[in-house]
């Protein structure tokens, strides 16, 4: 009986303490996110690194992924996204894939951006607000995908984008202006016996 109690009583201690280790790992995520927002990120990737992994590994992954992409370290970013993803609850991998959208969108990676705003929503309420942020930032990443896609390649001349006529003319025009051939309200005036339509 009473090994049994000391049994008991040694199996509380130990699920106790591994309890305080785990309030501890929260306590510096928690500290991690405060200074991420106070713009420390190099204090707050530390307090993620000493959280370590083991007691909330999708969330860690998923702040430290935050903070390298702050710090434009995007493909380090990109990978921790991804570990995030696959380690966390349908929420988390909401949030990371929405984070990576951004991501993607500072980078002007519109396609992979929009793709990546266009799966966060797969685990949004459709109701909340996540997903009304989401359906926006869908929406500016498609428009930006589609407008890059339909510009004209850099360093084209304006005459060869096949723009037709209109083209030539203006660039006939700023030619004109720029030698100094023409000057603007410098018409001579028109003859007397002319008939204007």
């Amino acid at each position: 009986m009473r090994a049994v109690l000391l049994a008991s009583i040694a199996i509380a201690i130990s699920i106790s303490l591994a309890g305080c280790g785990h309030i501890a790992d929260y306590a510096r995520v928690v500290e991690g996110n405060r200074l991420h927002e106070r713009g420390d990120y190099q204090g707050a990737i530390v307090a993620y690194l000493r959280a370590g992994r083991s007691a909330f590994p999708a969330t860690v992954d998923y702040d430290l992924a935050n903070v390298y992409a702050r710090l434009g370290e995007y493909a380090a970013a990109g990978e921790l996204y991804a570990a995030a993803r696959l380690r966390g609850d349908r929420a988390i991998a909401a949030d990371a894939l929405f984070n990576e959208g951004v991501a993607l969108f500072e980078r002007g990676r519109y396609e992979e951006s929009w793709k990546a705003f266009r799966a966060s929503l797969s685990g949004a309420d459709p109701g909340g607000a996540f997903a009304r942020d989401a359906r926006r930032n869908l929406e500016l990443a498609w428009r930006a995908w589609k407008k890059s896609s339909l510009a004209p390649p850099q360093g084209v001349a304006a005459s060869s984008r096949g723009g037709g006529e209109r083209d030539e003319s203006e660039l006939r025009l700023l030619q004109r202006l720029e030698t100094g051939r023409w000057r603007p309200g410098t018409t001579a005036p028109a003859p007397s016996g002319s008939s204007d339509y």
